[in-house]
């Protein structure tokens, strides 16, 4: 039997995990995985803040007229980060196992949209028929669950300022490793289209 040199070996493993194909992000998930969500969603909220900005998409405001503020594609992991840095106590890492580990989860998108101001000269009318679609390899993933949510401002007296769109999709639906687009279908007929790459996230 031939005996391959290490120094051969060196140089073949490096291109071989170099080769990999990008698996996605991470589902199922572990319970480290979970654990580390956990406490990223619980901790910092400077790195919390960096974490979510390789899964969001931001418009420039314009002038007048409501607009698209973001578009967010959350993954499993970051479906529990968004979960947990919203949970005030009594919500420790080992329930968020209990309530994560093994089950089926689900992949998230977030539409941040605002009123703006209004052309000048016109009343304001604002619009919320929008239509969010989910494609890979150019097919329509069927959305699980779907609603709407005002934005409130926190001034003394509240006011409207927006809506929050949101999409829940079955994870098992969606291919890691593939591109995802979310077209965002706008009352006035035009479609805003954005792609994330998921085998670069979590």
């Amino acid at each position: 039997m031939k005996t391959i040199p290490r120094w051969v070996l060196s140089v073949i493993l490096p291109a071989a995990l170099i080769a990999q194909p990008a698996l996605g992000f991470d589902y199922p998930l572990s319970s480290s995985a979970i654990r580390e969500a956990y406490f990223l969603g619980s901790g910092d909220p400077h790195k919390r803040t960096e974490f979510f900005e390789k899964y969001t998409r931001h418009y420039p405001v314009p002038k007048s007229g409501q607009y698209i503020s973001s578009i967010k594609f959350e993954t499993p992991l970051a479906v529990i980060v968004e979960r947990v840095s919203h949970e005030l106590s009594n919500y420790f890492a080992q329930d968020a196992v209990r309530e994560y580990l093994g089950k089926p989860a689900i992949c998230r998108i977030r539409v941040e949209i605002y009123f703006g101001h209004p052309p000048s000269g016109q009343s304001t009318r604002f619009q919320t028929n929008y239509t969010v679609r989910l494609k890979q390899h150019g097919n329509e993933i069927s959305a699980k669950s779907q609603w709407t949510e005002n934005i409130v401002s926190a001034i003394s007296a509240p006011t409207v300022d927006g809506i929050n769109l949101g999409s829940e999709y079955d994870a098992d639906k969606i291919e890691p490793g593939s591109p995802a687009t979310v077209e965002i279908a706008t009352p006035s007929g035009a479609t805003i289209s954005e792609t994330f790459d998921l085998a670069a996230l979590r």
